[in-house]
């Protein structure tokens, strides 16, 4: 038979392995939840992105809209094999790019380069300029835009043709995932694998 010391030292052996088993289980759970988390902030990360490059996207199709007649110079200024983004173009509004901000008198002409070149420093962030530092803090990764045409198309109710227009903004995603699909090839070969590249459009109909 056991002694009362021994039936307690007995008891104080079981508690102890009844922690440690507790705090094992705990331990896989907040593992758990610590991966839950994770996959949450991809996740938001990434329609925060998709969300930026909509916005993006809608942007110089609004100003398309506005300067229909001369759509195609739009696409002329982003084609698909050298897309916008880099900040060239918004270097050199006030230079080889007239300035058509607010209280000047532009040509349609003169207006569809505008609108490209601040198009341009919008994707590569410089137009949300840090300063204190300088540094772009734009919210797309390596944002690309593209602007090409994909056929013609009726304007209902007005009796008009114009041209279909695809406005695309491609950005660097965190994760692999499926590549877009080949109508839109913005950005094509900038990622390194192409199912780190996403992509969204916006189409935009110009008066012919």
């Amino acid at each position: 038979m056991l002694t009362p010391l021994a039936h307690r030292r007995l008891a104080a052996g079981f508690t102890l392995i009844e922690v440690l088993v507790t705090l094992v289980v705990l331990m896989f759970g907040l593992l758990g939840t610590a991966g839950l988390l994770v996959r949450g902030q991809r996740a938001t990360y990434e329609a925060y992105q998709r969300q930026q490059a909509l916005a993006i996207a809608t942007e110089i199709a609004e100003r398309m809209r506005a300067n229909s007649a001369s759509a195609a110079a739009y696409a002329a200024a982003a084609p698909v094999a050298t897309p916008l983004g880099a900040g060239i173009r918004f270097n050199n509004i006030g230079s080889s790019i007239p300035n058509c901000g607010p209280g000047t008198t532009c040509t349609a002409a003169q207006l569809a380069d505008y609108d490209t070149a601040m198009w341009d420093g919008l994707l590569a962030g410089v137009t949300e300029v840090e300063v204190a530092t300088g540094f772009n803090v734009g919210g797309l990764a390596n944002a690309r835009g593209c602007i090409a045409g994909t056929g013609a198309a009726a304007i209902a109710g007005v009796g008009l043709t114009g041209t279909v227009w695809r406005v695309q903004v491609a950005w660097q995603g965190r994760d692999a995932t499926t590549a877009p699909p080949a109508g839109l090839a913005c950005g094509t070969g900038q990622y390194g694998a192409e199912n780190l590249r996403r992509v969204v459009s916006v189409d935009v109909i110009g008066v012919q």
